[in-house]
């Protein structure tokens, strides 16, 4: 069995001495122990600070706490999960009163518009099971109402100035029609990616069979373990040989056809699972109205799209002071230099800079951009 696993040995052997029920340790060694030569294991721990359990967890109430977004994505790494490629997502269309947005007062007669309020997303993963088999995860939905987050930003600040009567501790943001529908429109802009990012999460959450809470005794031993199916290193040593003899033959192959001269056509079991894949539902287009464009988004470089998280990082008032002046060194530095990407030097910091001011920001508050490097 020693053959088929792969990584650091004190965590293989943490996670072999792990008690049933253990809360650190996700592997099943019965499926191990049956995994068919064509596949091989990889263990990953994953550490964390028991004392500062908020640097990687969030706390959902009740001294219940749930890994944060980047500790997701190390997850997601460890167990060899990926997003499904039949995701779906859908305007949030609902009828408001718009009157908030207007600073109109609470006793005036309401006016109902028929508004794009947010965005829906339902979400799919896999997973490759120990017998080779990708398994994928039940359909997980999300909605990101942006109306209902600018009311209650809104009626803080309302509260907090006593309906902009008294002065707060910070000037008011939100004290105009104009600046209301400003935020308004800049927070819809990000609400599919706020609502694929926790879809994604519930997803993952699922595959990696987490359970949907902790509490700091669960996680006193400041580590997670999980396991990784991927395909032999022996094989694939051995496929190459297969097409490299098949080439010195004039035979050109692809690499699936590689695998089918080692072992032969697909196996019958996989072919039926496949024929029970559920049909895809009809996809439902929303073509655009008159007044909106019907030309394809612009796609944006991660210079343009880091500058855009983090202005919507620093609107919002989510930087931590000690975060503060960087961010708007790095805003400053990437405006003025158009390939700031290719620069070796300062843009792994500004990428680092993003990862360590996500990482004091609550989750639900994270926008999903994609920049890792």
């Amino acid at each position: 069995m020693s053959s088929k696993i792969f990584g650091d040995q004190e965590a293989i052997k943490r996670a072999q001495s792990a008690k049933p029920g253990d809360k650190a340790t996700y592997i099943n060694w019965d499926a191990i122990n049956e995994l068919p030569d064509e596949y091989e294991v990889v263990v990953t721990e994953i550490k964390f600070n028991p004392a500062k359990l908020d640097d990687d967890f969030s706390d959902v109430g009740n001294g219940i706490w749930m890994p944060a977004t980047q500790l997701m994505y190390k997850i997601a790494e460890a167990c060899g999960i990926s997003g499904g490629d039949n995701s779906k997502t859908e305007p949030l269309v609902e009828e408001i009163d718009i009157n908030p947005m207007l600073c109109k007062p609470i006793d005036e007669p309401p006016i109902v518009r028929r508004m794009t309020v947010g965005r829906k997303v339902v979400k799919y993963s896999t997973r490759l099971q120990e017998d080779g088999t990708l398994i994928k995860s039940s359909a997980c939905t999300s909605e990101y109402n942006t109306w209902e987050r600018c009311l209650e930003t809104w009626s803080k600040e309302e509260q907090y100035t006593e309906g902009y009567t008294k002065q707060s501790k910070y000037p008011p943001k939100y004290d105009s029609s104009f600046k209301r529908r400003a935020h308004f429109h800049a927070e819809l802009k990000f609400a599919h990616a706020k609502a694929e990012t926790k879809a994604h999460m519930k997803t993952i959450r699922e595959l990696a069979g987490l359970m949907t809470g902790y509490t700091p005794t669960d996680l006193k031993d400041g580590r997670l373990i999980f396991a990784k199916v991927r395909r032999s290193r022996e094989v694939l040593r051995m496929e190459t040989a297969a097409r490299l003899q098949a080439m010195s033959k004039g035979i050109q192959i692809a690499g699936s056809e590689a695998k089918n001269l080692l072992y032969g056509p697909e196996d019958k079991v996989e072919e039926s699972i496949a024929q029970q894949e559920p049909e895809p539902e009809t996809e439902i287009i929303d073509f655009p109205s008159s007044g909106e464009s019907a030309t394809e988004p612009e796609v944006k470089t991660r210079r343009e799209t880091m500058i855009e998280v983090l202005q919507h990082y620093k609107d919002e008032a989510l930087i931590v002071e000690s975060y503060a002046e960087s961010a708007d060194r790095i805003i400053k530095w990437l405006k003025s230099d158009n390939d700031a990407e290719k620069n070796t030097t300062y843009w792994p910091k500004a990428v680092t800079i993003l990862h360590g001011i996500e990482e004091k920001i609550p989750e639900e508050g994270r926008l999903s951009h994609g920049i890792t490097s």
